[in-house]
């Protein structure tokens, strides 16, 4: 088989490339490690001249940090390489979890689930060498015992980690001092959504249970990964010093914190909009009966609507939530415009969903390090990441993958106004 006929090494390829811009993040010069201020001691050259040493430079600030979400892709990456040892495609096709789907959508089990460990692999990779770039030792990989003895329960284990991802890096990511470093983190949250999102409905689950997702504390998720891993865990190895430099989230411009909640209101506007034009448009047995689903087996596709409503209903509070918090802030929100959304079938309807949601992510990615607020950023990271579980869906809906990159790229306000505005009419 070539590298072309070959889909995980195709997503591994892809995956480490899009990550090099991690890798590269140690390399900004605002948030270099600096030489340490223990004296040094000096040696004397044949000629009787003295030379000091240079001395060691103590790790960047956001060393423990990344060796923390290091520790997880260990646990992951460990995780899907065993696993994936140990099922045939066979066996995981065939899982009991997997019996409300068509035989097609089976079939990309396997692969799917060895994209998403080549997600894994490639992080490992790519945080390791960032730590090491900002002058810090990378955690290794850990012994684990995840405990499942059947296809469908390897299939749960694997929806915990992935949920307990989104949440651990929506918990660390406000502590991120080094932008560079905080732009890739959050290009890896939405990825972990998106896994949690697939893994959620290949188990049963709603993809996106909430309409912000959950931030967890790093010593609440090492309690949760504690579960699995049988070696020792040295927590000092995460702790961040009192005085580490704060971070500097601002944008080099004049946008405003306000700025980007109405740009970000204006895109949920849209979105709320959309679902609430659609589901109105289209009965239930409508689109149950869409084109784009008749590869599912009947208890997926009389999920849809319901499932979709979810969506909605999300939008919905992120368009409440953000007009309030701009309120609050003093500004001024943006009201809903008119739109055309040029679908006339449900299947051009799910279609237009999956650019819409996918959008949203690029968004909410290129947009949210640049708010300066906390509490702010917290919602937003939190966010973003339930926008990546809407975007996983409608791309497995419309028979795309749901985790297309190893890391989620970002979209300019520039560029974001361009595609919305193919639907804005007013």
């Amino acid at each position: 088989m070539t590298d072309s006929q070959d889909p995980t090494r195709r997503a591994l390829l892809g995956t480490t490339a899009t990550l090099g811009t991690l890798a590269l993040a140690g390399c900004s010069t605002n948030d270099e490690a600096t030489a340490t201020d223990e004296p040094t001691e000096t040696s004397t050259t044949g000629d009787g001249s003295t030379e000091t040493p240079t001395a060691e430079p103590m790790a960047a600030p956001d060393v423990p940090l990344l060796n923390y979400a290091l520790t997880l892709e260990h646990l992951e990456n460990a995780f899907y390489r065993e696993g994936l040892e140990t099922f045939s495609d066979d066996e995981l096709m065939n899982a009991d979890a997997l019996s409300a789907f068509g035989e097609e959508i089976r079939m990309e089990v396997p692969e799917y689930l060895a994209t998403v460990g080549a997600h894994e692999a490639a992080h490992v990779t790519a945080l390791s060498d960032t730590v090491e770039q900002l002058n810090g030792t990378p955690v290794g990989e850990g012994e684990y015992d995840f405990g499942y003895e059947t296809p469908s329960e390897f299939l749960g284990v694997a929806q915990a980690l992935e949920n307990t991802g989104v949440s651990a890096y929506a918990g660390a990511a406000p502590q991120v001092v080094n932008n560079d470093v905080l732009a890739a983190a959050a290009g890896i949250h939405s990825v972990e959504a998106r896994h949690a999102g697939f893994l959620n409905l290949v188990n049963g689950d709603l993809p996106f249970p909430d309409a912000v997702d959950e931030a967890r504390s790093i010593s609440e998720v090492l309690d949760i990964a504690g579960q699995f891993i049988t070696s020792e865990v040295d927590p000092s190895v995460y702790e961040t010093d009192e005085d580490r430099p704060t971070h500097d989230r601002k944008a080099d411009n004049d946008t405003t914190d306000v700025n980007v909640l109405n740009y970000a209101l204006t895109l949920e506007h849209l979105e709320n909009a959309f679902y609430r034009e659609g589901l109105e448009t289209f009965s239930d047995d409508q689109l149950m009966d869409a084109d784009a689903l008749s590869v599912y087996g009947s208890e997926v596709t009389m999920a849809v609507p319901d499932h979709l409503r979810a969506v909605g209903e999300h939008e919905a509070a992120h368009v409440s939530s953000l007009t309030d918090t701009i309120e609050q802030l003093g500004g001024d929100p943006v009201s809903e415009a008119e739109y055309d959304f040029g679908y006339e079938t449900p299947s051009e309807f799910l279609g237009v969903a999956q650019a819409l949601e996918n959008t949203g992510v690029a968004a909410y990615k290129g947009a949210a390090p640049t708010v300066s607020n906390d509490a702010v950023f917290n919602a937003a990271i939190s966010i973003h990441s339930v926008e990546a579980r809407h975007a996983s869906f409608l791309n497995e809906l419309n028979a795309t993958a749901p985790f297309p990159d190893g890391v989620d790229e970002p979209m300019t306000m520039e560029e974001v106004r361009e595609i919305a505005g193919q639907f804005i009419v007013e």
